[in-house]
């Protein structure tokens, strides 16, 4: 699976994770989007068929509330991203593949599946 990881998440720890069991990954920073405003990230990614790995609470509003592409927010602090996703890295992979579009929260007991939702301001 590809993921890309936003600006907010660990590139080094969580892309050595992810590469480590077979996934291919990078940041959004390795792809020169440094800075690029929340939606053009999600665009990149969704372009890619790449998973966006985020810790950005307001980014992850968006997405629910206009949803494109998969989105995973990591609710957790950034230096526990990586033992959260060893938690549940097998049924994280399951859950995006079951799902072409949508917003998946990743907690420590539980993956929130969000489905697309399509909201006008």
């Amino acid at each position: 699976m590809r993921f890309v990881l936003d600006e907010d998440v660990d590139a080094k720890a969580v892309g050595s994770f992810f590469r480590r069991r077979g996934h291919e990954c990078w940041s959004v920073v390795d792809a020169g989007l440094g800075g690029a405003d929340d939606d053009a990230v999600a665009a990149y990614a969704d372009d890619r068929d790449a998973v966006l790995i985020t810790h950005d609470v307001d980014a992850t509003r968006r997405r629910r509330k206009f949803t494109f592409g998969r989105h995973v927010f990591l609710r957790c602090h950034q230096l526990e991203a990586v033992e959260l996703l060893g938690l549940h890295l097998e049924d994280l992979v399951r859950e995006v593949q079951r799902h072409e579009t949508g917003v998946f929260e990743l907690r420590r007991d539980a993956i929130v599946y969000h489905p697309p939702r399509y909201e006008i301001d």
